[in-house]
C-alpha cells in the first residue's frame, strides 16, 4: 500500500521509491511506496507535477488515481524502479486546496441556515455543494453566502486537521464544525486568492450552491 504523505504533510517535495512502472494504452503508470500527490477523488482533481530519478531523468505526472486501493501515477515517460524526487505543482495544489477549503466553509454556512450538505464537487469551473433541508431550514441567498465567506476569509481562520480514534481524518476551520475529508486544504482562509462568487438555487427541495474563486492565480 502506498503511504499517503499528502494526508499528514503540506510539503510539496520529497523522495519515494518507484515500485513498478508499466505501460498500457493509456500511457506509463508508476506505483510508488509513498506519495505527496493527492489522487483524484473525494470531489477533488488530482495533483500534478513531476518525478525525477537519480540519473536526472524527469517524468511529468499527468494524473494520479486510486485503482483498487492502489495509488497510480500516470507519466509522460517511463521511469525504472528506484529512488525518485517528487515535486508537486504548487500553483495547481494551491488552487485545488482553495476550492476544497471554500467548499467546506460553504457547507458550514448552509448548516447554520438549517441545510444539511449531502454532496460536494470541488473541480475548477464545476464547484457545487448540494444540501437537503432540515426541520429548521431558512432561506439562504447567494449574497449572504458571499458576504459570510468574505468575512471569514478576512478573519483568516486557520485549518484544524486531526484523525479520530477510528482512523477518520477531519478537517475544519477555526471554530467551524469539521467534516470528514481526505482532501488537501489551505493552512488559512487568508490564502484564498480572489473573491468567491456564488449562486444559490432551490430545486425539488434541494439547495444547490455553485461557486468559483474570481481572479485566482493558477499556474
Amino acid at each position: 500500500m502506498t503511504k499517503r504523505l499528502y494526508m499528514t504533510t503540506s510539503e510539496l517535495t520529497g523522495t519515494a521509491q518507484i515500485i513498478r512502472c508499466d505501460a498500457d494504452e493509456t500511457g506509463y503508470i508508476a506505483e510508488l511506496d509513498a506519495t505527496l500527490f493527492h489522487p483524484q477523488g473525494g470531489g477533488q482533481p488530482s495533483d500534478l507535477g513531476e518525478l525525477e530519478n537519480e540519473p536526472g531523468v524527469k517524468a511529468t505526472v499527468l494524473q494520479v488515481k486510486e485503482v483498487d486501493g492502489v495509488i497510480l501515477h500516470w507519466l509522460d515517460v517511463p521511469l525504472p524502479p528506484g529512488t525518485v524526487m517528487m515535486r508537486v505543482n504548487q500553483a495547481v495544489r494551491q488552487h485545488h486546496a482553495a476550492l476544497h477549503s471554500v467548499g467546506h466553509v460553504i457547507g458550514n454556512i448552509g448548516q447554520q441556515y438549517g441545510w444539511k450538505p449531502v454532496k460536494a464537487h470541488h473541480w475548477p469551473e464545476e464547484c457545487r455543494i448540494e444540501f437537503m433541508p432540515e426541520s429548521n431550514c431558512s432561506e439562504l441567498e447567494a449574497a449572504e453566502i458571499e458576504k459570510t465567506l468574505s468575512d471569514l476569509i478576512a478573519q483568516g481562520l486557520t485549518s484544524k486537521i486531526y484523525t479520530d480514534e477510528k482512523g477518520f481524518r477531519w478537517v475544519g476551520f477555526g471554530e467551524l464544525s469539521p467534516w470528514p475529508c481526505g482532501g488537501t486544504h489551505l493552512k488559512s482562509l487568508s490564502e484564498v486568492n480572489g473573491k468567491v462568487l456564488a449562486t444559490a438555487k432551490v430545486k425539488k427541495s434541494k439547495l444547490i450552491v455553485k461557486y468559483s474563486i474570481e481572479a485566482s492565480n493558477i499556474g
